[in-house]
């Protein structure tokens, strides 16, 4: 009752004195802008309302935050966006990873089918093409295919975590730094003269070298490419221009492979996790398959086919 009075109340002010009425209504604005930039629990129930009961709007930002390998505390990056009216997206597959790193196949297959839905739902629910969020620890697989299907947006706002050699010691999950250019020196041994199978491997080496050894057991296939630094180091992705030399050459190199008659590529990636998604998203119907390896335990024990998303390699423990 109280609410219905001071409505009517403020119609009749509108009618006998418009100005002032006017003067109230911007006050009474001003003032819940204010309250809203400094109460934090005043923008988590916004944000509550706004993504649980009103699901149809659209969002500045959606934060799609997944963790199967590890987890870690992520709260300084949702305080960051939780003024926009951020929709967060959280995804924890840890109780289905056993403790030597192995996941069965129906766990894996359900990580899998989740991931995919709220990929869907996070394209949905932005507003602009490039509001999406992206971190955690997900498998590399699973990074590449979350990469997948967000490919037909643009360009996705991508975190990483501290590493012990980092740059960015002590930020926990940082933002990459928005820089325009990099001297990253990243090489291939492809060779244009050389008469490749209709199956080969290709490995990624970024964050530490990969033994063709292990790569030739795991893939059946005898011809390993490489592709990424001379000497691997962790951390050492910073920046988005990194990201964009990786995925020119990358997609350069799936061209080349392409047209000397590959159709399948095995691929084994010692990628971090902002990487990995973004290289996931350049993958076109058009290239020749990529199959994404997991590598756990010492071993490479599952991986995902990113265009059928097939299973494949699974070994029960």
């Amino acid at each position: 009752m109280r609410i219905i009075r001071s409505v009517e109340g403020l119609f009749k002010l509108i009618q006998s004195d418009p100005v002032t009425a006017i003067l109230m209504l911007l006050i009474l604005i001003f003032s819940s802008i204010i309250l809203y930039k400094k109460w934090v629990w005043l923008q988590i129930a916004y944000n509550w309302i706004i993504n649980h009961i009103l699901r149809f709007m659209k969002r500045d930002f959606v934060m799609l935050a997944t963790f199967t390998k590890k987890e870690a505390n992520f709260n300084n990056v949702k305080k960051e966006y939780q003024e926009q009216g951020c929709l967060y997206i959280s995804q924890n597959f840890l109780s289905k990873t056993k403790k030597d790193g192995s996941i069965n196949y129906k766990d894996l297959q359900k990580i899998l089918d989740k991931q995919r839905s709220k990929m869907n739902t996070a394209i949905k629910r932005s507003k602009n093409s490039n509001s999406l969020i992206y971190l955690g620890f997900p498998h590399v697989p699973i990074a590449f295919l979350d990469g997948y299907h967000f490919k037909n947006t643009d360009e996705a706002i991508l975190y990483e975590y501290q590493g012990e050699d980092s740059e960015c010691l002590g930020k926990g999950f940082y933002e990459l730094k928005r820089k325009y250019n990099s001297d990253m020196n990243i090489i291939s041994d492809f060779d244009i003269n050389t008469n490749y199978e209709k199956e080969v491997a290709l490995k990624l080496e970024q964050s530490f070298s990969l033994m063709n050894e292990e790569i030739k057991l795991a893939s059946g296939v005898e011809q390993v490419i490489s592709l990424g630094l001379e000497t691997p180091g962790r951390w050492s992705v910073t920046n988005y221009a990194q990201i964009e030399l990786y995925e020119k050459k990358f997609i350069e190199l799936l061209s080349k492979l392409k047209k000397s008659g590959v159709n399948r590529v095995h691929l084994f990636a010692a990628t971090p996790v902002s990487l990995s998604f973004s290289l996931g998203r350049i993958v076109e119907h058009y290239h020749p398959d990529v199959i994404v390896y997991n590598y756990n335990n010492n071993s490479y024990d599952w991986a995902i086919n990113l265009r059928t998303e097939k299973i494949l390699n699974i070994k029960e423990k």
